[in-house]
């Protein structure tokens, strides 16, 4: 998936949002760098409690990933 995301970022003019397949943590990280999406959607892992949204952001940010 993250060629792909990656191939679509690269070729369209407007934001693209990766949806879905995030299983950890570092999921997001790949889908910001390597599949250069400007944005992430995902659920089920916040919603069974996997890993906290403030918990995402903090990495993230660490990590160099713009965080708004």
């Amino acid at each position: 998936p993250l060629p792909l995301t990656s191939a679509v970022s690269d070729t369209v003019g407007i934001p693209v949002i990766a949806s879905g397949g995030a299983g950890k943590q570092e999921h997001f990280y790949d889908v910001f760098t390597a599949g250069k999406a400007d944005a992430g959607l995902a659920a089920t892992i916040f919603h069974y409690k996997e890993i906290g949204i403030p918990e995402l952001k903090r990495d993230l940010k660490r990590r160099g990933v713009e965080i708004r």
